[in-house]
């Protein structure tokens, strides 16, 4: 667990340092700051934690908001940050969440979340989820690919 929370802090300090502009940055929501710090949480969990919904769903907002910079392998690369409104990352969440069978912790959020994702991830990641293989990831699997890596760096 311990390795997870360093590579997390490293990836997320490196990407920080590599988008560091000269004007300000836009205020920080509340909600982005709920976000951050719960994508930080996961020092102590365990496996069964890290395999969860909520855990879930706080990986893809995480995801929403700032990127992934996992090198999963995709060909056209890791997912930038803010691809869709922040504000809309929980909604967009509780829908993927249901695209591998997962009941979401906020199931009133599914339907607007589903218009939210199809207007701004279904060009990539398709209507169904299913991703196109090799290009874009598939979000229907029970295990997305980069909680799985996280889950095999833990047991390294």
């Amino acid at each position: 667990m311990i390795l997870i929370v360093v590579f997390v802090g490293a990836a997320f300090t490196l990407n920080r340092l590599r988008h560091t502009r000269t004007e300000s940055p836009p205020p920080v929501t509340k909600q982005e700051k709920a976000i951050a710090k719960s994508s930080t949480q996961s020092q102590n969990e365990t496996p069964e934690q890290i395999r969860s919904t909520p855990y879930l769903e706080r990986y893809i907002q995480d995801v929403i908001v700032h990127g992934s910079r996992q090198h999963l392998g995709f060909k056209y690369g890791d997912m930038p940050e803010k691809m869709a409104d922040p504000a809309l990352a929980p909604k967009i969440a509780a829908y993927v969440v249901t695209l591998s069978g997962r009941k979401p912790t906020h199931p009133e959020w599914v339907s607007e979340g589903r218009l939210y994702y199809t207007s701004n991830c279904g060009g990539c990641h398709g209507e169904d989820g299913k991703g196109v293989h090799g290009t874009f990831p598939d979000l229907t699997r029970d295990l997305m690919l980069g909680i799985e890596k996280r889950l095999e760096k833990a047991h390294l």
